[in-house]
């Protein structure tokens, strides 16, 4: 048996959003043309899931579509969380918190390049979850020989077309997930995508610096949310800050769902008039404006000072 253990926090930060969409050519370029990001990988059929990667400074937008997941549309579907600790050890603080989530499961891909990652996706924080009926309690979780079987069998499932198919039967509308990675030359590859971001930083057309945050609506979950992030105080209002990546800002709500992600820019004044000139611009206060979702595929996309260099 393990011992429960709160002193640890389990969250490092923000790892990633995952934008759902079946046209995941034109998004991406979308994206990669309009503001400017860095490819960390280009679109690539994993076969359960098809998407591309951009470096946005500190975090990853990734733009994808799942197998044989026919909604129409473009939204804000998964928001991914690197955990501090091994995958089995952060199970085991999942257990302690009462943190449902499903068996951890392992992607390998080849292609573009060699990297392995552990995927365990959380329950009861976003409406429109997966159906998987493996979700593990208290009392099943955490580092247990039910968990560990578990995980073997999602994990064979999900690199059989077969078990492909399953999967994306399973899947919801949207999902949480903490996702460690098992990166071949992962600190060179973080390397190369740090010098491409600041090598490019004076040609971004507007000045993004980087993610300053991703905005979640709650209406029921706030106690599971406050459990997952050792703040137990934590309300549909709070602002929640991580030792890397962006913040979560929490709304409250009708629905317990993601609304969208914010920019940090250079200079605010600048970028907001290259949008009025784009006829992108929706404003809403002197410290924030925003783009039209009309104009962004329904997409809520937002800009805001970052905080200037004090050296």
């Amino acid at each position: 048996m393990f011992k429960p253990d709160l002193t640890q926090s389990l969250i490092r930060g923000v790892d990633r959003v995952l934008i759902h969409t079946q046209d995941v050519e034109r998004v991406f370029g979308r994206f990669r043309h309009e503001f400017g990001l860095p490819v960390a990988w280009p679109i690539t059929d994993c076969g359960l899931l098809v998407s591309g990667g951009l470096h946005a400074g500190n975090m990853t937008i990734e733009i994808g579509r799942f197998a044989r997941f026919g909604i129409p549309g473009t939204w804000l579907y998964g928001l991914g969380l690197a955990p501090w600790l091994p995958t089995w050890e952060m199970l085991n603080g999942l257990a302690s918190r009462g943190v449902s989530h499903a068996p951890p499961v392992t992607l390998r891909h080849e292609e573009p390049f060699l990297t392995t990652s552990t995927l365990t996706f959380l329950r009861n924080l976003l409406d429109g979850e997966p159906t998987t009926p493996f979700w593990l309690g208290r009392r099943l979780s955490g580092d247990t020989r039910v968990g560990r079987g578990l995980a073997a069998l999602s994990t064979w499932m999900a690199g059989t077309e077969t078990g492909s198919m399953t999967f994306s039967k399973l899947l919801g509308n949207s999902v949480v997930f903490l996702c460690e990675h098992h990166l071949h030359r992962r600190q060179e590859r973080l390397a190369e995508l740090t010098a491409t971001w600041q090598r490019t930083q004076s040609s971004r057309p507007y000045g993004i610096t980087g993610i300053a945050a991703v905005d979640v609506e709650l209406a029921t979950n706030t106690a599971c949310w406050g459990r997952l992030l050792d703040q137990p105080d934590l309300n549909a209002t709070a602002v929640h800050s991580f030792s890397m990546g962006p913040r979560i800002r929490f709304h409250h709500g009708q629905e317990n769902r993601l609304l969208g992600i914010e920019f940090s820019c250079a200079d605010l004044t600048s970028t907001a008039q290259k949008l009025i000139e784009k006829r992108l611009l929706v404003p809403i206060d002197d410290k924030r404006v925003t783009l039209s979702p009309g104009q962004m595929d329904g997409l809520t996309i937002g800009f805001s000072q970052a905080p200037h260099d004090k050296h």
